[in-house]
């Protein structure tokens, strides 16, 4: 009796012993292999000194970069997995030490446009205004003002103006009053004094019209490939390159060019001929 209890005692030892080598084996074999290599996957990290951070428009260097294991689930898409998909690349955002690299995050195709893209050149002309801080990989909104009644170009940090007016125009317009329009200063000139008096009294009689240009949002989100002074240079911060101060510049902006689909393209060209112009405003 006193055999077979010791025996049972044993057994018990040994499916004890047994189930704690096979925990203590599962463990280590989830953390050291199925954890890192089954459920993780190798992607590509920012290096960069403790309170620091590398700036939009940056160039990564290979010291930049270095790659990590990351759990499976905490993986973003489009996730960078080569250090070399992203050598001396720019950097779209402002990154953080141990940033996971995405294709969003690192201007990885260079801004090519797409087969349903194009780059579209935008003339000098057709800017009702533009940002003078505006620099290549800035993201845009574009509105659409009426050609009639954007009789102000500005270009420049917080926009500098130009008055366009008409000549006729400025000939009868009187010190604090409004001036005519070609069509009223034509009609005084066939009329002659008296039809003159009636076409200034008819006008004080309407009612005053708001000179605000009318607009509307047309694009929103888009991407700016380069930013080129009259002389068809690159607009940029200092002539090191973009350091994102945005204080001073190599130029002053004259006409960017956008990466836009190309049935958006089409309509822009169509708004154009209709001599609408466009207000650009930089929005990131």
């Amino acid at each position: 009796m006193a055999s077979q209890r010791g025996h049972l005692l044993r057994r018990n030892y040994l499916f004890a012993f047994l189930i704690l080598v096979i925990g203590f084996g599962g463990l280590l074999g989830y953390d050291l292999y199925f954890k890192p290599y089954v459920l993780s996957q190798t992607v590509v990290k920012i290096k960069v000194a403790e309170g620091s951070f590398l700036p939009k428009n940056y160039e990564l260097k290979p010291s930049d970069l270095y790659l990590d294991s990351v759990q499976t689930k905490d993986i973003p898409s489009g996730v960078i997995t080569e250090v070399s998909q992203v050598e001396h690349k720019i950097t779209n955002v402002i990154l953080t030490n141990g940033s996971i690299l995405t294709a969003s995050l690192v201007d990885v195709s260079d801004l090519e446009p797409q087969q349903d893209e194009g780059i579209f050149p935008i003339p000098k002309e057709a800017i009702y205004a533009i940002n003078g801080s505006l620099r290549s990989r800035d993201k845009v909104d574009m509105y659409l003002v009426e050609g009639d009644s954007a009789n102000q170009t500005r270009s420049g940090g917080g926009y500098s103006s130009a008055t366009a007016g008409s000549g006729t125009a400025g000939t009868t317009a009187g010190a604090g009053t409004a001036p005519e329009t070609a069509a009223t200063a034509g009609e005084a000139k066939t009329v002659g004094a008296a039809g003159a008096a009636k076409t200034v009294g008819t006008a004080n009689t309407a009612t005053p019209q708001s000179s605000a240009p009318a607009r509307k949002v047309f694009l929103t989100g888009v991407t700016v490939n380069y930013v080129r002074t009259e002389d068809n240079n690159d607009v940029q911060d200092s002539e090191n390159g973009n350091t994102n101060n945005r204080f001073t510049s190599t130029g002053k902006v004259a006409a960017p060019e956008l990466k836009l689909k190309k049935s958006d393209g089409e309509l822009l060209g169509q708004y154009l001929e209709q001599g609408k112009k466009l207000w650009i405003v930089r929005v990131e």
